[in-house]
């Protein structure tokens, strides 16, 4: 069986009406705060080694963020991957398969530290998701698009594999595409034997409240309609794997786990 540790990157303020579609024009144009967690999850598996999903927030970000997005952005806290990595021995160059859910700025912003290493130089993402990101950073004057930044994923020593159908990688762990927040953001499936199979879904599913009942759509979704229907098949699949769900940005879910140096076995 494989096992897992969930790699805290940061706590921060970000636009309401990004997680929750705002009622009424009115708590729009109030552009109130939420607070949001953020992770990575390493797994250890027998057949694969070392793979981390998702890289958090890049330590550079005073550096590399325009002023409106430092204004939109405040942080309470951000951990900086490399030491995340260290509370469980492990540093960059030691992981085997480095997948992106999607390649957005707090879930792509390290990769730099993988560059030129085994894992950076095929960074699995979805092929949806780089249909989406790719040309639109490098079609931009600036380089950036919505929470895309060309620079913290295009650079050189730095190279991608991208999927485009769900996939059992190993024994114990699965990959699954969910349209709706992005066009591909990837999913992960582990199967451990003291706890069962986790199951984790990025920002496919910001909370428990957007995922219900009733399902609460998020303000940041490019299909709403595959948003919905991505919702149903994973509470099917969460049934059926009696699957632990970690959502990708609940403050409160985000209490009851536990953090490395932690190993779900």
């Amino acid at each position: 069986m494989a096992r897992l540790a969930i790699l805290e990157t940061g706590l921060w303020d970000v636009p309401r009406n990004e997680i929750i579609a705002a009622e009424t024009p009115e708590i729009y144009a109030e552009n109130r705060r939420h607070k949001i967690p953020g992770f990575s999850v390493l797994i250890q598996d027998k057949k694969l080694g070392n793979i981390l999903w998702d890289t958090g927030i890049t330590a550079d970000w005073e550096a590399n963020w325009g002023e409106e997005f430092k204004r939109n952005y405040t942080f309470d806290k951000l951990c900086k991957l490399d030491e995340e990595l260290a509370r469980v021995g492990l540093a960059p160059k030691d992981i085997d398969l480095l997948i992106l859910s999607h390649l957005h700025y707090d879930h792509a912003g390290n990769i730099k530290l993988f560059r030129n290493t085994p894992a950076g130089q095929k960074i699995m993402i979805s092929e949806a998701e780089a249909q989406e990101a790719f040309p639109k950073v490098c079609m931009s004057v600036d380089g950036v698009s919505g929470a895309y930044f060309r620079d913290e994923i295009v650079m050189d020593g730095i190279g991608y594999q991208t999927i485009k159908e769900d996939q059992w990688i190993s024994d114990d762990v699965f990959l699954f595409i969910q349209r709706g927040h992005t066009p591909g953001v990837i999913g992960l499936l582990v199967k451990t034997e003291e706890n069962g199979f986790m199951m984790f879904a990025s920002d496919a599913v910001y909370s428990k409240l957007n995922f219900g009942p009733p399902i609460v759509l998020p303000g940041l979704c490019v299909d709403p309609d595959s948003y919905k229907a991505n919702v149903a098949r994973l509470q099917k699949m969460q049934a059926e794997y009696d699957a632990k769900m970690v959502f990708g940005h609940d403050v409160e879910d985000f209490k009851q786990w536990k953090v490395a140096p932690y190993w779900y076995k």
